[in-house]
């Protein structure tokens, strides 16, 4: 018989995590950045802990779950971790997210959860406002991430451009789709290409220019190409802040390529788009509002928990093509509402995107927007105080990523991977490598962190300077097991 957990238990698990959600923001500026252990530890801990023989109590698991996040995971919370696109969090989301576990609705039939719906039909209208889009003529939804709102509007595109094939399948009609990304596109495009049946040849890689962005001759020469070679165009993609160098391609441009070669206009704008709620910021993303679809991840920039991606459309039609379904267990929908299990792809859905209301909610409009403009101005300074201290930007982005390297990383005197390891190995900070087209390896820090402060970029700052000195080039390598960037 399942063990019943007492009132007392289960109060002393709820006052642990709500202390926790309190005193963890602080704290973490205290732990290493980046772990130091290796899987044989963790699994040895696990088993001697966890056998699952007997039930524990929860507080008890609870407090030695928090024991080895603490320990073990690389703080993307840390105000000094300058990594990847997942950001430091806002309670408000944390809190939100634990009552969307709570209450564990069921966002695939508005009939089913009337309130998360249109909770989440309320956030994605903000957000299609930013863009300039108009709220009723369109439609949205909330996803795991980039890469299925991305997959989803692939997908929108077949439907829209090559609709036998939802009965007969590509390859009995013939057709060859093709759908054209840049070089400094978002890698997800090959995933889904190779999911989607169309194949890693469908995903036409077009160079860019010396900003790292489409270069829009290559890509209209390009599309002639392909289709004197017979293949069918159906799907441009332009980024709005790129993974790697945070360019943003010519989006008008785009736009007007795309409509009149005839193809779905699509805006990755994962991490990007959230400079559109700054108005001194969101102007370099003009161009998205021509767009026939966009992604945009709000756990990317806006403070809120991993998962909560967005998918917007301009095209209702494609999307019940595709994903419409006539079942004899579901009831019926409520006339005029999309049930969302018919127009994506998931079909039980979590809801995603209470953590996202309770964010903006609790920061308002204008928080909201002081938030991402201090980042970008976090961004600013660290190039500054790069650029003094005989660093070289690399990179020319107007969000706070930085791309930069050194004279004695361009020499030949340490690798830009090397710095990066020893930089992480002191645990103080996070950066990594990157490999922008056409320049060799260099270092990237991202300013993920609404905390992230002047003293903590000047830390970075320090620890890059220390790093690059011929003393610490020539030192032996550290022994150390953080990951490797």
């Amino acid at each position: 018989m399942t063990p019943i957990q007492t009132t007392d238990q289960l109060s002393s698990a709820a006052a642990f995590v709500a202390h926790e959600v309190e005193r963890f923001p602080a704290e973490v500026t205290a732990l290493p950045v980046a772990p130091d252990v290796t899987p044989a530890e963790i699994r040895a801990y696990l088993t001697e802990r966890f056998s699952f023989a007997d039930p524990k109590p929860l507080d008890a698991i609870l407090a030695d779950v928090a024991a080895m996040m603490r320990r073990w995971t690389l703080h993307a919370t840390h105000p000094r971790y300058f990594g990847l696109f997942n950001p430091d969090v806002h309670e408000a989301g944390v809190w939100g997210d634990a009552l969307a576990a709570l209450y564990n609705p069921q966002v695939g039939g508005w009939w089913h959860a009337p309130a998360a719906c249109e909770i989440e039909r309320h956030t994605l209208h903000f957000f299609a406002r930013a863009m300039r889009w108009d709220v009723d003529a369109m439609t949205a939804h909330f996803t795991s991430g980039g890469s299925e709102a991305n997959h989803t509007a692939v997908l929108a595109a077949i439907a829209l451009h090559h609709g036998g094939s939802l009965r007969d399948g590509l390859t009995k009609s013939g057709a060859r789709p093709a759908l054209y990304v840049s070089r400094e596109s978002h890698h997800s495009f090959h995933k889904i290409a190779r999911m989607s049946g169309l194949g890693d040849d469908a995903v036409r890689v077009v160079g860019v220019d010396s900003r790292w962005r489409i270069d829009l001759a290559a890509l209209s020469a390009q599309i002639a190409a392909d289709r004197a070679a017979g293949w069918q165009p159906m799907m441009l993609v332009g980024t709005a802040g790129t993974t790697a160098g945070g360019a943003i391609d010519p989006l008008p441009e785009l736009a007007a390529l795309a409509r009149r070669e005839g193809l779905w206009f699509h805006v990755d704008a994962a991490w990007g788009g959230s400079a559109l709620v700054s108005p001194s910021l969101g102007v370099h993303l003009g161009g998205i509002e021509l767009a026939d679809s966009v992604t945009w991840d709000a756990h990317k920039w806006l403070s809120v928990p991993l998962g909560a991606g967005m998918f917007f459309s301009k095209h209702r039609e494609p999307l019940r093509q595709m994903f419409d379904v006539d079942t004899g267990y579901v009831p019926a929908g409520v006339e005029g509402e999309d049930d969302l299990y018919r127009v994506s792809i998931q079909w039980s859905r979590r809801h995603i995107g209470l953590k996202v209301f309770c964010t903006i909610a609790a920061l308002g409009a204008d928080g909201l927007c002081r938030m991402i403009e201090h980042q970008a101005a976090m961004g600013d300074v660290l190039r500054a105080k790069l650029t003094e201290r005989g660093w070289i930007v690399v990179n020319d982005s107007v969000l706070p990523l930085v791309c930069f390297t050194h004279p004695r990383i361009d020499d030949g005197s340490c690798s830009a991977g090397d710095l990066a390891r020893r930089v992480c190995s002191a645990g103080r900070v996070w950066i990594s490598e990157v490999r922008l087209t056409g320049k060799a390896p260099a270092l990237r820090a991202c300013i993920t962190s609404y905390r992230s402060s002047e003293a903590d970029v000047d830390a970075l700052a320090d620890e890059l300077q220390r790093g690059i000195t011929p003393e610490a080039i020539a030192a032996p390598a550290r022994s150390s097991r953080s990951p490797t960037p």
